[in-house]
């Protein structure tokens, strides 16, 4: 039997202001499962020329870098960290309810 991988992948809070961040923080996690991001491993490379260890090893990723890494397209700016974040917690339920 494979023992579940329980690494936790980082998200990264960037933000201008303190209000911001605390803004940020309420809504978003702090974390997501590993193997959430790794199965767009070769995004985290075309967006970052870094693996997903590496990215994690830095401090992860924001809330709107991940969301572009998730949807398997080139991040921009257009997208703000907290309009990231819905998306990003529906697109972990979706998967969570898959693979537990």
């Amino acid at each position: 039997m494979q023992t579940p991988d329980t690494r936790r992948f980082p998200i990264l809070f960037q933000c201008r202001t303190p209000s911001e961040e605390r803004a940020l923080r309420a809504v978003a996690p702090r974390s997501v499962p590993w193997a959430f991001v790794a199965e767009h491993e070769w995004q985290c490379k075309r967006n970052h020329s870094q693996s997903v260890q590496r990215l994690a090893e830095r401090g992860g990723l924001s809330p709107a870098e991940l969301v572009h890494v998730l949807r398997d397209e080139q991040w921009d700016l257009e997208l703000t960290d907290l309009d990231a974040v819905p998306e990003l917690l529906r697109r972990l339920d979706e998967w969570t309810a898959l693979n537990v």
